[in-house]
Formats: C-alpha cells, sequence, structure tokens
C-alpha cells in the first residue's frame, strides 16, 4: 500500500492556521478551551487539557529516544493524507495541504491512528476491544510505510464499517518545528 504524500493541517479559518492549544501552557489552554462552545473540539473532556499536556510530554520523549530531533516543546498536528471527518472539529474549516517532503524527517512523528486515541487504547484496559500493537507508540517517518503495510490506512470508510476499527479515522503526524511552519503561515491569512 502506497505512503500518502501530502500532510493536510485542518483549523479554524476565523482563527487562523498552526494554532496548538498547549503552546502557550495549560491557563491560556483552558481559557481557549472554554470559548469553544461548537463544533467537535467543543466536545472535550474536562480533563482533556491535563491528558494533553501530559501526552505531548509522552510522545515527545518516545521521538527523541528513536532519534527525533525536536526544536520545540509542543507540536503541530496533520493528517497523513487527506481527511474529510477532521473538518467537522470546526465550524467554519480551512486546510492546508503540504507535500511530506517540504519536512525533515527528524522533526516528524507519526501515532496511528490519533494520538489521544491511540495512548488511551494503549493505558485503559476498558478499550481492549480497539487495540492495536502500534498503539501506544510514536512512529518515524522511515516507519510509516511499514506500519500501514501491517494496519492498512486509516479511513473514514472503514471505521464505520469494522467495529474494531471506529476509532482509526487517520494517521496523525505531529510536526515538531516551526521553520517550515512559518513559510505556510505566511501565505495563509484567516478570514476576518
Amino acid at each position: 500500500m502506497n505512503t500518502p504524500k501530502f500532510l493536510f493541517h485542518y483549523y479554524e479559518r476565523d482563527n487562523g492556521p498552526f494554532r496548538n492549544i498547549t503552546e502557550h501552557g495549560l491557563e491560556k489552554a483552558e481559557s481557549i478551551q472554554g470559548q469553544i462552545s461548537k463544533g467537535f473540539n467543543s466536545k472535550r473532556p474536562d480533563n482533556y487539557m491535563d491528558l494533553r499536556f501530559s501526552l505531548e510530554k509522552r510522545i515527545k520523549k518516545q521521538f527523541i529516544s528513536k532519534g527525533g530531533k525536536p526544536n520545540r516543546d509542543d507540536p503541530f498536528y496533520f493528517t497523513l493524507g487527506e481527511c474529510d471527518w477532521a473538518k467537522s472539529w470546526y465550524e467554519n474549516p480551512g486546510v492546508i495541504k503540504i507535500p511530506l517532503t517540504d519536512f525533515r524527517s527528524d522533526h516528524i512523528s507519526f501515532t496511528y491512528p490519533d494520538s489521544m486515541v491511540s495512548f488511551q487504547f494503549y493505558d485503559q484496559p476498558k478499550l481492549a476491544t480497539y487495540r492495536k500493537n502500534c498503539n501506544g507508540q510514536v512512529f518515524l517517518l522511515s516507519e510509516i510505510s511499514d506500519l500501514i503495510n501491517v494496519y492498512g490506512l486509516p479511513t473514514e470508510e472503514k471505521s464505520q464499517t469494522h467495529e474494531s476499527l471506529k476509532f482509526d479515522k487517520y494517521i496523525e503526524a505531529q510536526v515538531w518545528d516551526h521553520e517550515i511552519i512559518n513559510e505556510y503561515k505566511k501565505q495563509s491569512k484567516p478570514n476576518r
């Protein structure tokens, strides 16, 4: 199976792209989350921020242990390949498509599927129905082809037709670099 050649970043057009809720610390993140009243992102559990901060530390630690060289504390989030379902997270969704070749391989990590889902499946026994051996792990770009060959590329269609794949909607990419992001940020201005 072929590996998608592009990363997709979904965002709220009114706010602009490449905004990580954890970028400015817990207090600011909680304030931002409290202001989200519509869309998928408004339905997060009360402990979401604690989980998100803890998870980003775990992902970064695993990434570094595998040779990753992040130059930020928090990543920018993407999907590997297109994921129309991700548009449902936003009231007025925007998307930016970036060739995978634009990124340095030591600045990008992956989880199968979404990082929050992957680590919850790994950590919580009650979710064993959905657990795969790849859950709770971070993967490098050099490992993605093998990962897809073993587990397939997650899709909305598969998630709707197979109970065990219910939460496998996409492979998440975490970009731990701001330089390439800044180039794309200059090209994308929020609609006001």
